[in-house]
């Protein structure tokens, strides 16, 4: 099966079970862990943050339990497969459209079989919905007086702000009362990257980035003002890459 690597999210509050998981995933080559939540209202933050392909999950979870996660976020695009001691949810997690349900304890065999399932449903849903971003040279936003469509090549970085975001161009600032994750949909990825959980960058603006001692990094942007933006650590890797450092 071809890989792409899929991005995917732990959710497990247990140590064990969750270093467990950590290292099933690193053993599939066609993965790459994203992210890691031991709570629920973590994963939640998490999944409005950024677009994850797989996500495994535990259903008993501190604060917000897994089956409402599941719910909130089934028809996101994203192949919940849960994780669980308790078999007595599976008919309503499949209900819920979840890809699989792993009863713990299970072999790495019986994880893999999951991950090929739902390798194979993202690789049916990507030939099933065409991408909408291919052959598009702009974004199109819309105000309460206006529609206006930002060439690609303008937009230098993307700002959250509460529950808008600020696109910022080289003649001007939009605001738009979409979240970050939904403008990142939109855009295409080769082009734009998250570096922060407030901050998509345009990485040919990218003039520099910097490692600070205390073991934070900064980029700053070609452009009038010189911005400078903070890269989150768990984006810091994946902008290495992007800019082939």
């Amino acid at each position: 099966m071809e890989s792409a690597p899929y991005s995917v999210l732990i959710i497990e509050d247990e140590y064990p079970a969750r270093m467990l998981m950590m290292d099933y995933v690193m053993n599939c080559p066609e993965l790459k862990l994203a992210g890691i939540a031991e709570s629920g209202d973590k994963a939640n933050s998490l999944l409005s943050e950024k677009k994850f392909d797989i996500v495994f999950m535990d259903i008993n979870l501190p604060v917000i339990n897994g089956m409402d996660i599941l719910r909130s976020n089934r028809s996101q695009g994203t192949f919940f497969v849960i994780t669980t001691a308790y078999s007595e949810h599976a008919v309503e997690a499949f209900d819920l459209d979840a890809t699989d349900y792993l009863l713990k304890p299970f072999s790495f065999e019986r994880f893999r079989k999951s991950v090929e399932k739902a390798l194979r449903f993202l690789q049916e849903s990507k030939q099933m919905i065409p991408d909408e971003n291919k052959n598009q040279i702009h974004l199109k936003i819309q105000s309460d007086s206006a529609v206006f469509l930002l060439p690609f090549p303008d937009i230098q970085f993307i700002s959250a702000n509460n529950k808008s975001c600020v696109i910022h161009t080289t003649q001007k600032d939009y605001e738009t009362p979409k979240l970050l994750k939904e403008i990142e949909e939109k855009l295409p990825n080769s082009q734009f990257i998250r570096i922060h959980k407030g901050f998509l960058v345009n990485l040919s603006y990218v003039a520099s980035l910097r490692y600070d001692k205390g073991g934070s990094y900064t980029i700053q942007l070609k452009n009038e003002d010189e911005t400078t933006l903070p890269v989150g650590r768990s984006y810091a890797q994946s902008l290495k890459e992007a800019l082939k450092l």
